[in-house]
């Protein structure tokens, strides 16, 4: 019998395959046109000219106007779904879709059965069709559905016949930059696309050691065109204990790679909130 965890997760790739029809026909096509809008007003200089002011004021406008509905009924009728099956907690940067999760999807990974793959495969199929069908994080949902196709990936490469990566179409494709000047100049160029940046941080406790700080695919079009950042924060409260500032010290028994992952979710979460923030202002005032 599948757990109520997966069955969780099987019952929200269902919503989605329920919506998608409408999201195709009614909401990409407004997603097309508001990314077309955010680039006209990306050219303009309103702080410089007149006429430039009242062309980005009319343009910010119908922006605000026509991203109304797709925050109404996507953004939020989403989060809600994937609150209310407790897919996630409610954490500002979406880390609990991995740390609330991962802990049913290896044990199932131990105990299915044969008669469970079936219904496995079914979901896979639902939940790739539509990620390539819509191929669109809807201006608002990057950072959800990059954290959803993280878990999905971990949970459905298991149970696979093939070496080929499923996700590769659409998954968030990571930029290495050596420092946060090349951050932000890569999420400039980058803008739109469905990218993370990683740059080098220093360890605390060892100069010589480097760790990576993700920043969560920050979406320039979502902070540009909608205007409607999302504020990042809080982490969720798992194990692990999470250590901020100079001279501290973290210690953790990782047995294997999930752990790892997980705990590496956890010790950044401040951090990369931190980061966010600064990016998204850094992005902010480069283009505006």
């Amino acid at each position: 019998m599948i757990p109520e965890k997966i069955q969780a997760l099987f019952k929200f790739i269902d919503y989605l395959d329920m919506n998608k029809a409408e999201y195709i026909e009614k909401y990409i096509p407004l997603c097309i046109e508001l990314q077309s809008l955010g680039q006209q007003r990306s050219e303009l200089n309103p702080n410089k000219n007149y006429i430039d002011k009242q062309k980005y004021d009319k343009i910010q406008s119908e922006i605000t106007v026509k991203f109304k509905p797709i925050k109404q009924n996507i953004y939020i009728p989403v989060l809600n779904k994937l609150r209310e099956l407790g897919i996630w907690d409610g954490d500002d940067v979406f880390t609990s879709i991995w740390n609330g999760n991962i802990s049913a999807i290896s044990d199932f990974k131990k105990d299915f059965t044969s008669e469970d793959i079936s219904q496995v495969m079914s979901y896979k199929k639902k939940y790739l069709a539509f990620r390539k069908e819509t191929n669109t994080n809807f201006l608002s949902l990057q950072l959800v559905f990059s954290n959803l196709d993280e878990i999905f990936k971990e949970f459905f490469d298991f149970f696979k016949d093939t070496h080929e990566n499923e996700f590769d179409g659409f998954e968030t494709k990571t930029i290495e930059a050596k420092n946060l000047e090349e951050a932000v100049t890569g999420l400039i160029k980058n803008k739109g696309k469905n990218m993370k940046i990683t740059f080098p941080f220093e360890s605390s406790s060892d100069n010589d050691a480097k760790k990576q700080l993700q920043t969560n695919n920050i979406n320039v079009i979502k902070e540009i065109i909608m205007g409607d950042k999302i504020q990042s924060g809080d982490i969720s409260n798992n194990k692990g204990p999470v250590s901020v500032g100079k001279g501290n010290r973290i210690n953790i028994n990782t047995d294997n790679d999930l752990n790892k992952k997980t705990f590496n979710w956890q010790k950044w979460g401040i951090i990369i909130g931190t980061a966010l923030a600064i990016i998204a202002i850094i992005v902010t005032i480069l283009i505006s």
